[in-house]
């Protein structure tokens, strides 16, 4: 294959035969885009205000990270389940020889993605060059089996097809394709996403457009013999967790919607190649995110009215007499879920604590113990069994409209 060719007497490259697409060029035509991206700041912003416990912000850091390296590396057909990714990140759990790998893998990406959380909270500023981005795939590809053609961190030699149906840019060009897209990247999208002079709306518009067009040139150039949609991946979280107007909690939520709209996302990635059109891959990127926002601000919601409830309980049950009929109760009203219903004959297996507590006596104790609650305001004691009065502390929830023709 030769490097480049003579077109109109000037030197020029092959990709821009072969890759047309590659121009390094946008320009947002989609009015949806700017919708979501609207939302999608907002969402931002109430998430960064959200204060935490340290314990529940540790714990919630956790499952994020775990979430966020399983959706990296499944995309790519890892097979793990989630429990089984949280016991070998956070755990050190061994698997059998014939899954190691898939182990490996997690592990990886587990710390790239750990390193450039830290960078990003440590408020350290961030500028793309190739070597990083060969660093990034080193890690990626780091003790794990790969062609004979792959050396990990390094531009590949050969012309590599891609699912069968597209072929990564020609291997004379990654060098100067890889150091175009970062100096574009970083004139156009990253340093403005770290602009303090800028509006925080306009940094974080730069920050959401730098990672998605990151990526998705990162997959078009295919650099790499190995690990290049991993590596793309890593790539867009470094852009928003470097930008400081995106909260960590939210800087790598877009892998795990690739990963949950698998076969959408080979789709709109082989569309994109053949038709050039952006766009359209940038507004599936933006719509799942503010998707994933809405989620994960519920969750850190759910978080805090479980901590509000607990503190709510304590309260309430401060003046009752000390002893082990308050810790009962108290454990008892606790182990209750926040929403449902529990059948009087599972009050017993609610927890461990409770079912020692219980064993020997008769279904009386239980009644006392919930008629006591009924009398604090805790819990409703209804024919199908008992409800934690959780509800009380929703305070600004709206009150669900009657229809006018309701009798």
């Amino acid at each position: 294959m030769r490097p480049s060719y003579l077109y109109d007497g000037m030197m020029a490259r092959r990709y821009e035969e072969t890759h047309p697409w590659i121009s390094f060029q946008f320009r947002v035509e989609q009015s949806r885009i700017w919708a979501k991206l609207g939302e999608a700041f907002s969402k931002n912003q109430h998430l960064a205000g959200i204060p935490l416990q340290p314990a529940l912000a540790n714990e919630l850091a956790s499952v994020l990270l775990t979430k966020g390296a399983l959706a990296t590396a499944a995309i790519e057909g890892n097979t793990l389940s989630e429990a089984e990714a949280n016991r070998v990140i956070h755990e050190g759990e061994k698997l059998p020889p014939s899954q190691e790998y898939l182990a490996q893998e997690i592990r990886n990406v587990t710390s790239a993605l750990d390193a450039i959380d830290h960078s990003g909270q440590r408020g350290e500023s961030f500028e793309l060059t190739p070597e990083w981005l060969q660093a990034q795939n080193a890690k990626i590809l780091d003790q794990l089996e790969v062609d004979d053609h792959v050396v990990p961190g390094q531009y590949t030699k050969e012309g590599l097809t891609v699912g069968s149906v597209y072929r990564g840019a020609p291997p004379a060009d990654l060098e100067h394709l890889v150091e175009r897209m970062c100096s574009w990247l970083n004139e156009t999208f990253i340093r403005p996403s770290q602009d303090h002079n800028l509006a925080d709306d306009i940094r974080f518009y730069n920050a959401v457009f730098g990672a998605v067009l990151g990526h998705l040139y990162t997959a078009w150039i295919h650099p790499f013999g190995d690990g290049n949609g991993r590596t793309a991946r890593l790539l867009e979280v470094a852009i928003l967790s470097h930008s400081r107007v995106v909260p960590w909690v939210a800087s790598n939520l877009l892998s795990d919607h690739y990963n949950r709209t698998r076969s959408r996302y080979y789709a709109r990635l082989a569309s994109t190649s053949r038709e050039g059109k952006v766009g359209e891959f940038v507004e599936y990127a933006v719509e799942g995110y503010v998707d994933m926002l809405r989620e994960q601000i519920e969750t850190v919601r759910a978080s805090q009215m479980r901590v509000a409830w607990q503190n709510y309980v304590h309260e309430t049950m401060h003046k009752e007499a000390s002893g082990k009929t308050k810790d009962r109760r108290r454990e008892l009203v606790l182990s209750l879920p926040m929403n449902g219903l529990v059948a009087k004959k599972d009050i017993r297996r609610l927890s461990p604590t409770l079912a020692e507590q219980y064993a020997g006596h008769e279904e009386r104790m239980i009644a006392r113990d919930m008629n006591a609650l009924e009398r604090l305001g805790l819990v409703s004691c209804e024919p199908a069994g008992y409800r934690a009065r959780a509800s009380i502390i929703n305070a600004f929830v709206p009150i669900p409209s009657v229809p006018l023709n309701a009798s």
